[in-house]
């Protein structure tokens, strides 16, 4: 009866089926099946015989027209077409949000051409920081500044054609290891080195000693307190022959450092896979290359952080590491490889003040990071190892951080670090959270310090177009700041105790914040200084708001760091790093304005820098280097503000006398205090250290050095005065010898008269730059060349 269905045929009997005891098989039947069905039967959900019509559209009672729908064959898209739409999306993304930062795609979608086009006139309150930075269109000038070009020049450090890294001549030269050109603790500052942009020390040190050239021969002379400070071992050269690699056993020398490592700097960075790890090397069953040097890395920074300064052993692991990196390791492909140089490019090398290398390996890391395709969030997601994806997403982003923290000082491009084409996502909580240690807090600084360090590129790469911003993009900047730490997890602003790893993080992590709003307002503050321009006239609302801005900053980054620093390493390393950037700003206010009533405030700031910097020598190597350095820098600015208060003091003295003192010196040159003390300016008076040096001939010194007489009633120069007429002004020896004994208990360093006539002298003579004597004597003539001077 099988046989009478539909759509069956009896199948035929083979030979073998026919021998067979089993005769029923010749029975079964196989069914046809057909690759779809009619619309009628895929209605009813029956089976169809794929005939048109089918039998059961024609056994129907009521018979419907049979018909087949049109087979739309299934496209599975592979993956370069996915990852082509992925990036095309990405960009079309980035540049919607640069063209309307403050809009979502949904709310422009029913918009017209038109209200599109208007919403573009509209003035931007705040940028994005997904997308690309976007370049200003023009760079803000100081307002009346004759030659801007020459005041960014001075903030953007060139190397010539013969220039030498000091990071070559330590092989040869005695440098102590502390000491590095970059960050000026080798007090180079007759040549130059590598190129450096305006968020550099050295653009602040460069400023420094154009408005205070004397300071250049304070700083030049051998630093004698800290040549024997440190007996650093030196880094061995590594072998052309790569050592066999062999297990390292376990020991508890070794465990201590892993703890050490995962408490204080996996927090910063949590790129390693904490259990595998440990793991690994409890097992002590790999050898293998790149998983030698990770290790050994993993030791030298803890070791670092475990230790004291004071303390080399983490040398002996970092030569142990690099016998493990030959140079085709850079070929490699493992992620570990790409670990080790994030280690030893992001922490180890600055760590031991070798900037420049640092910047090398840590740019090769990131190059091989992205021929591992660990920028690719599709890569990351193609395997079914859940914890292998988060370690290719922390490794990556551990990267960004560093590279973003490492460079941010140095004035240089980010050369691409983050764009459209990076769309592997930020670390997801939960997704290892039996393996991050709970007093990590997880990953939560990592994920806030990514969102840091996006914008800080955005600043980055601005500087280095030009140190000076426009209003508005600095403003914007600003404020993407503010409300990046305003709007931080309530457990990374809390001031309330916690495990000494998270407390770290969080603190290190405002350190950072502080200091980079200084770095994106400190431009300002130098161009001004640099330029000689008085900021009470020649500065317009916001460039005073951003100096202002830069020095609550800078004195709120030293108050911070003398309340929360703790006796490790890695907080001692970074808070001086942090006090020694803060420190340039109040010194180069003071040098710059060294009359201004806020100079005792800026004094005090840097002697709390110079106490900090004593007291964490224990717990950075650049400790005590950089005191050395700030504390050449502070006794400089003592002796300029000495001598302000002591011509003031002087010029109180004088003034309380009933008589006017005048008197001649060798050269002939008159003393007319009256005019000084009797111009209602005076009390306004200030006095630049630079404009008593000789500038092409004209400085005040090169005029003391004619052998003529220069008269302040009548800014008359000529030879040689006759003698002076009676009642005309006092030229009695008494008087001559009172003056010099007056003069001699303000500066006891002076010689008598002769020191009077040349201090009193120069302030007379900046007091003539910007105010004319009304009372000049009739019939002598004017010194045309001083009309045109202010100060």
């Amino acid at each position: 009866m099988f046989h009478t269905f539909q759509g069956v045929t009896p199948r035929k009997p083979s030979v073998d089926s026919q021998d067979s005891v089993k005769s029923s098989g010749s029975g079964a039947a196989k069914r046809i099946t057909t690759p779809h069905a009619c619309a009628e039967c895929k209605r009813r959900k029956i089976r169809c015989d794929g005939q048109q019509p089918c039998g059961q559209c024609l056994s129907s009672r009521a018979p419907k027209r049979c018909f087949y729908d049109k087979h739309r064959q299934r496209v599975i898209p592979s993956r370069k077409t996915l990852e082509a739409l992925s990036q095309s999306l990405e960009e079309c993304r980035s540049i919607l949000k640069r063209l309307y930062p403050n809009q979502e795609v949904h709310g422009l979608l029913p918009l017209s051409r038109q209200e599109l086009l208007n919403l573009l006139d509209r003035p931007v309150s705040d940028n994005t920081a997904n997308g690309l930075p976007s370049p200003p269109l023009n760079t803000t000038s100081m307002s009346d500044l004759g030659s801007p070009t020459k005041s960014e020049n001075i903030l953007e450090q060139i190397p010539t054609r013969d220039t030498e890294w000091d990071e070559e001549r330590r092989e040869r030269d005695h440098i102590p290891a502390e000491a590095d050109d970059i960050n000026a603790l080798s007090l180079s500052v007759d040549r130059q080195a590598s190129y450096l942009g305006a968020s550099s020390i050295k653009a602040a040190l460069m400023v420094m000693l154009k408005v205070q050239p004397g300071l250049r021969g304070s700083l030049a002379a051998p630093l004698n307190s800290v040549e024997i400070s440190h007996n650093f071992p030196a880094i061995r050269q590594k072998s052309s022959t790569q050592k066999d690699p062999q297990r390292i056993p376990w020991s508890w020398k070794g465990q201590t450092l892993i703890d050490a490592y995962f408490k204080r700097v996996h927090v910063f960075i949590p790129m390693l896979d904490e259990t595998t790890f440990r793991a690994d090397y409890l097992e002590g069953q790999r050898f293998d290359a790149p998983w030698l040097a990770l290790l050994n890395m993993v030791f030298a920074m803890g070791s670092i952080v475990a230790m004291k300064s004071d303390d080399y052993n983490h040398v002996n692991y970092y030569n142990r590491a690099m016998e493990h990196l030959p140079m085709d390791s850079f070929g490699s492909s493992h992620i570990e490889t790409v670990q080790t140089l994030a280690l030893i490019g992001g922490y180890y090398l600055h760590y031991i003040n070798r900037p420049n290398m640092a910047n090398a390996v840590l740019g090769a890391a990131i190059r091989m990071a992205s021929a591992l395709g660990l920028h690719r969030e599709s890569l990351a997601q193609g395997g079914s190892d859940i914890v292998a994806a988060e370690t290719r997403r922390r490794t990556w982003w551990a990267l960004f951080c560093l590279d973003t923290w490492a460079t941010t000082t140095m004035g240089r491009p980010s050369f691409g670090r983050w764009g459209p084409a990076i769309n592997i996502r930020p670390p997801e909580f939960g997704v290892n959270a039996g393996r991050d240690s709970s007093q990590h807090a997880g990953i939560l600084p990592m994920s806030e310090n990514i969102k840091f360090c996006k914008i800080a590129t955005q600043i980055q790469d601005m500087l280095a177009i030009s140190p000076l911003l426009r209003t508005e993009d600095r403003c914007s900047l600003d404020g993407q700041l503010v409300a990046w730490y305003n709007n931080l997890p309530w457990l990374l602003r809390t001031t309330d105790p916690c495990a000494e790893p998270l407390y770290m993080a969080r603190c290190i992590m405002k350190w950072r914040y502080q200091n980079l709003r200084m770095l994106l307002h400190r431009p300002v503050l130098l161009s001004m200084a640099s330029s000689g321009l008085n900021p009470h006239t020649q500065a317009c609302d916001s460039e005073l708001a951003a100096i202002e801005t830069c020095r609550e900053l800078a004195a709120a980054t030293i108050e911070d760091i003398g309340r929360e620093w703790t006796r490790n390493q890695m907080s001692g390393w970074n808070a001086v790093w942090f006090l020694y950037q803060a420190a340039m700003v109040p010194l180069v206010s003071i040098f710059w304005q060294w009359g201004n009533p806020r100079v005792s405030e800026w004094l005090k700031q840097i002697e709390q820098v110079l106490e900090l910097l004593e007291a964490m020598e224990e717990w950075s190597l650049a400790a005590r280097r950089s005191r050395e350095v700030v504390l050449r820098m502070y006794e400089a600015s003592r002796v300029i503000q000495a001598q302000g208060a002591a011509a003031h003091q002087l010029q109180q003295r004088r003034s309380q006398s009933p008589h006017s003192v005048s008197g001649t010196g060798p050269l002939g040159m008159h003393i007319n205090t009256a005019l000084l003390m009797g111009s209602p300016d005076a009390a306004e008076l200030h006095m630049s250290p630079i404009g008593l040096e000789p500038v092409e001939g004209l400085g005040m010194m090169g005029m003391l050095d004619l052998g003529g007489m220069w008269d302040l009633d009548g800014m008359f120069w000529g030879p040689s005065p006759s003698p002076v007429p009676h009642g005309h002004h006092s030229t009695h020896p008494d008087d001559a010898v009172s003056t010099a004994a007056d003069f001699a208990a303000v500066f006891p360093t002076a010689d008598g008269a002769d020191g009077l006539l040349r201090h009193h002298s120069a302030m007379e003579y900046g007091n003539m730059m910007g105010h004319h004597h009304a009372g000049a004597h009739a019939g002598q003539g004017q010194f045309g060349g001083m009309d045109g001077y202010s100060y």
